[in-house]
């Protein structure tokens, strides 16, 4: 006769999972009901116990598998191989005796002895022996009955026993309700990690920026001597963009604390830059520079594009127009029209300065200058036309002058169309003047400006051909020379931002490099950082977004026509590039311009020309 097998013996399982699974319905439910009432009458009672848990000079008769099996804790400490593997006793410190009850209670019994006199011993207990069940149910337990006056001391628990349901139902107590809560005790009672969780999340509502400054310097101040060495921790996410200069000058650089901690002096020098330098202000992106969300304005990438001809008609043929970028809401938006009777062409220039825009020059309407007023969302053709028309130019922004280098005389024959004249504006006095003249004359270079420097790189010159020079203009002296040669394939783009500065070829390599100047001469360092795949070649756009490199990507098919948004983050020792998928599937086609810019969100609610 044939050995009979029972279903799933031999196997890893044996009569385990397998075994149950054959059963049916009605029959598991009998099985189980009968095994929990023999576990929890045996439990309970302390029959057949295999050990004794001591808490509090109280004796509770245990079962190790039950333990085990309900416990992680347990079941890592009773298969260790150490002393508590074989002893009969097992002392439990750090626990009242009332939770250890309750907790031994729901082990054997899943009945959950609930209050509000053992709820946060009891989730400490859940969080110590994980058990991850027991704690859910304690955390939905405190959830209901948060409120504005007890919502620190639950963060602060939700954060020490890492309570996802609990910091997730609390954040927006604490975020939204920071006003008043930051002068409480409670507030002065949390360690440094939870006022650290609470600043640097861009969730967080206040009054305003100086708010935060003057809650962060109380809460050290109640402890001085413990706190004052996480100052500069704490104080490197306060959002100095958003402190007036005078609340700067005035209280930050008179506080001791701030002036005697070098890291927190660098920082209100990074701040003080940001106000005395306008035409950089685009450049900062370290965390202080970043808006929080509830902030009415945001950090956007803007591009300069054409009508899109399926949706706005003929009407606005041959039309530019400008569109932003929303990464809080990952999606376009279209802002102000540039008026057709401004329209710049094509090979025009555009630069910030603050919030701001400046396009200059262009095949059409190539003497030109128009400015984007930031705060009206409108555009405007400046007065005073520049003294020769260009397109393919450099443009910069340098203190509170605008700077039109170089570039080609749409006007002129082929051949002797490109400049070497130099002309500044003055966003103050309105008006243009000569500056001096380029070394090599060249159109369609890439440029950065240093200090009081401008860097023109490569470009092409008369004769139709890429130049290797590095020339630069210094400001001040009014004089152009040569510091230095390109061997890179051209053409090429430039970014500066956070103090560093990256150029791209065009085969896709992204190289930091360095510019030194000492007495009179130029060092030039290169350092290759990466290789971009040739499926995000040819590249439309170069700019940056909170520290990373944002690439515009063209259509692999129509080259002029935008593709994809690619970020890398250059602070990541693997660097590799990812794409930004929009929510909404209107796009700018093609891209003409584009930079890292802040706008009022008041002015995003078009995502395409209406």
């Amino acid at each position: 006769m044939a050995e009979s097998r029972l279903p799933g013996e031999g196997s890893k399982l044996g009569m385990g999972q397998s075994f149950l699974n054959s059963m049916s319905e009605s029959a598991r439910k009998r099985y189980l009901e009968s095994m929990m009432a023999g576990i929890m009458e045996m439990g309970m009672e302390g029959e057949n116990s295999d050990v004794e848990i001591i808490v509090e000079g109280e004796s509770f008769p245990c079962h190790k598998l039950l333990l085990a099996a309900g416990s992680p804790y347990f079941k890592s400490m009773f298969n260790s191989g150490m002393l508590e593997t074989t002893s009969k006793t097992l002392e439990l410190p750090d626990i009242q005796k009332a939770t250890f009850k309750a907790f031994r209670t729901y082990i054997y019994t899943g009945q959950e002895d609930i209050n509000s006199e053992n709820v946060v011993e009891l989730l400490r207990a859940a969080a110590i022996f994980q058990v991850q069940a027991l704690q859910d149910s304690c955390e939905e337990y405190l959830s209901k009955e948060m409120d504005t006056e007890n919502c620190l001391e639950v963060f602060k628990l939700a954060r020490q026993f890492g309570g996802k349901i609990l910091l997730e139902k609390c954040r927006p107590y604490v975020m939204e309700g920071f006003n008043g809560l930051w002068k409480t005790k409670e507030f002065d009672d949390l360690d440094v990690d939870d006022i650290l969780d609470i600043v640097k999340d861009d969730d967080l509502v206040p009054v305003d920026e100086e708010q935060i400054c003057e809650a962060v310097i109380r809460w050290v101040k109640a402890d001085k001597k413990h706190r004052e060495d996480h100052i500069d921790k704490l104080f490197r996410y306060v959002r100095l963009v958003k402190i007036s200069p005078e609340y700067l000058l005035t209280e930050l650089y008179s506080e001791d604390l701030l002036i005697e901690d070098v890291s927190c002096c660098r920082m209100l020098d990074e701040a003080r830059d940001y106000h005395m330098l306008p035409a950089r202000q685009q450049e900062f992106c370290s965390t202080r520079f970043h808006l929080r969300n509830s902030d009415d304005f945001e950090e956007v990438t803007m591009v300069i594009t054409e009508y899109d001809m399926e949706r706005s008609g003929s009407f606005y043929q041959d039309g530019k127009c400008l569109w932003a970028f929303s990464f809080n809401q990952n999606r376009w938006y279209t802002l102000a029209p540039i008026p057709l009777d401004k329209n710049p062409g094509m090979d025009f220039q555009m630069i910030t300065y603050r919030s701001d825009l400046y396009l200059a020059g262009g095949t059409n309407n190539s003497k030109n200058l128009l400015h984007y007023d930031a705060e009206r969302n409108e555009w405007n053709l400046v007065e005073a036309q520049m003294k020769r028309g260009r397109s393919c130019h450099i443009m910069a922004a340098v203190r509170e002058s605008i700077y039109i280098i170089g570039g080609k005389n749409p006007k002129a024959k082929e051949g002797k169309n490109v400049l070497s004249s130099i002309e500044e504006y003055s966003i103050r006095g309105r008006r243009w003047r000569a500056m001096g003249e380029l070394m090599t004359p060249v159109h369609s270079a890439a440029s950065t400006v240093i200090g009081e420097r401008i860097y023109i790189f490569g470009g092409i010159d008369q004769n139709g051909t890429y130049v290797r020079d590095i020339q630069v203009f210094e400001i001040r002296t009014r004089e152009c020379k040569v510091v230095g040669h390109l061997d890179l394939e051209q053409p090429v783009a430039v970014s500066s931002f956070g103090r560093l500065n990256f150029i791209i070829n065009a085969k896709g390599d992204i190289i930091k490099f360095d510019i030194m100047k000492k007495d009179e001469d130029y060092k030039l360092s290169f350092k290759p950082l990466m290789k971009l795949s040739p499926s995000y070649l040819p590249l439309l756009g170069f700019t940056h977004y909170r520290g990373r490199i944002l690439l515009l990507s063209a259509s692999q098919i129509k080259k002029d026509a935008f593709s994809q948004m690619i970020q890398i983050d250059m602070r990541k020792s693997s660097m590799r590039a990812e794409v930004v998928t929009p929510r909404n599937n209107t796009k700018p086609k093609p891209i003409h311009a584009c930079t890292r810019n802040i706008i009022n969100k008041q002015f995003l609610y078009h995502t395409y020309f209406q």
